[in-house]
């Protein structure tokens, strides 16, 4: 058992033993002691190794050691000026992990003078704006929301000592490092900064290294290699993905289960299929509102939802420990990805577990996952999914081969109707169109939008016939 550092400050000592954080873990041992001397870090990782208190700890104990001037207010009364109480700043990719990080740095400092706050986008700009301007030690945010608040004036990063970059590779794949060094440009330039992530590819690790001097590395364990019991690769066409998820869930009464798809729309298909077979679930991506994605955060955590239904917007840093399973629908383009979704899984301790499809145009992108992370996939044997595949239809036949359709097997219907001709234009000696009948019908008739007179309303659909 690692001791802990006796340079951090009693009450902090004796709040960790209260949450139950005897000892230090592998990075919170090996970033402590360069953190507490003022260099700057690159942390490296596995997931759920702890990394927030890696950098959480020394920065509460730096804080507390050196607590903010305050000024004399007459009658030996002494106060700190809120817009000078303002001496570190953690910067995360996305809105989820930065309320993580805030609850879990105000959990730590519990009882303490400390204050810690979140803010973030797609919320109300006016609590957020006034929670700073009441005075924070540490301010907990997304690069976009603090530029905002900079550029508003109601905060200032002159104070600042200190700044924490989480999940740096993510800030620059989700291209937020433009915003990072516009933050950095408000920073003093004696701060200290501290960047952490589990996985950087060498095309990342040049330009983060740009935000540092001198930096210590810590280099801790085997990051790319996902700490699982078993990890599966299920072969499946992309049109029998959902009616193969929703066998699994069933045959093997899976709860505690987040579904990681590519996009926004395919959440969307995923989950109203998972709806149709009574599975409790509830979907989270980017474009609902933050009070629509804490709620369903919260009820998959609360265990009212079995299921959740997430983009990669749910792929970094969250520590659910009702997380037991872990389906990756698709397969994630960027094999990093990889290593931090089925990462979600096991943070509560016990047996994980965490299931790949891969259609055949995705076997590229499992490969480089394999050849990055050294991932051994178990045997697994495919439930029956067919009692839960939808009939599919066939598309439209081009017009030029007769519009013919298929739906759902048998013989061909003509776009017509059945025994009828397809339907299809000529036109005769003269230019006038006709239909299969022979009919001549006229000329076309060239149309144009009439301007608005005094008393109609723009959009009416008033028309000028052209002849």
């Amino acid at each position: 058992m690692t001791p802990r550092p006796s340079d951090i400050p009693a009450h902090l000592r004796g709040t960790l033993d209260r949450l139950g954080f005897g000892s230090p873990t592998a990075v919170q041992a090996a970033v402590h002691t360069p953190f507490m001397e003022r260099r700057d870090i690159l942390a490296l990782a596995p997931t759920g190794s702890g990394k927030t208190l890696a950098f959480g700890v020394p920065l509460l104990s730096q804080l507390l050691l050196q607590p903010p001037e305050r000024h004399k207010a007459g009658r030996g009364v002494r106060f700190v000026n809120p817009h000078e109480r303002l001496r570190a700043i953690v910067l995360s990719p996305t809105r989820e992990l930065a309320q993580q990080v805030a609850g879990d740095l105000t959990e730590a400092a519990k009882g303490s003078v400390l204050r810690i706050g979140a803010v973030f986008g797609k919320s109300a700009l006016a609590p957020q704006r006034e929670m700073v301007s009441g005075g924070l030690d540490i301010l907990v945010g997304t690069p976009g929301r603090l530029l905002e608040l900079l550029d508003l004036g109601a905060l200032t990063l002159a104070r600042v000592s200190c700044v924490v970059v989480d999940e740096a590779d993510r800030m620059m794949d989700m291209g937020f490092m433009p915003q990072v060094e516009r933050v950095m440009g408000w920073v003093p330039t004696d701060r200290q900064v501290v960047c952490l992530s589990a996985t950087l590819p060498a095309a990342t690790e040049s330009r983060v290294l740009q935000l540092l001097r001198d930096p210590k590395r810590v280099d801790v364990g085997l990051r790319n290699a996902p700490a699982h019991r078993r990890h599966v690769r299920c072969d499946v066409a992309d049109d029998d993905k959902s009616a193969l998820l929703v066998a699994l869930i069933r045959e093997h009464h899976m709860k505690g289960l987040v579904v990681y798809v590519r996009t926004r729309r395919r959440a969307g298909w995923v989950t109203q299929a998972l709806r149709r077979h009574k599975i409790s679930v509830d979907v989270l991506h980017g474009d609902r509102s933050q009070r629509a994605r804490n709620e369903a955060l919260a009820a998959f955590a609360a265990g009212r939802v079995d299921c959740l239904v997430a983009t990669d917007v749910a792929a970094r840093g969250l520590h659910v420990p009702r997380i037991k399973s872990v389906v990756n629908y698709d397969v994630p383009l960027m094999p990093e990805d990889f290593v931090h979704r089925v990462g979600r899984a096991g943070h509560g301790g016990g047996e994980a577990e965490s299931f790949t499809f891969v259609d055949r145009d995705e076997f590229g992108a499992w490969r480089a996952i394999e050849a990055l992370s050294g991932v051994v996939t178990a045997a697994f044997t495919l439930p029956d999914f067919t009692p839960y595949q939808r009939e599919r239809s066939v598309r439209t036949q081009p017009r030029r081969q007769g519009a013919k359709a298929d739906f759902g097997g048998g013989a061909p219907r003509l776009r017509g109707g059945v025994g009828q001709k397809p339907l299809h234009w000529e036109r005769s000696d003269d230019g006038r169109r006709k239909g299969s009948s022979g009919k001549s019908l006229g000329k076309k008739k060239r149309q144009r939008s009439a301007p608005i007179t005094l008393g109609q309303k723009q959009g009416s659909g008033v028309r000028r016939t052209v002849k």
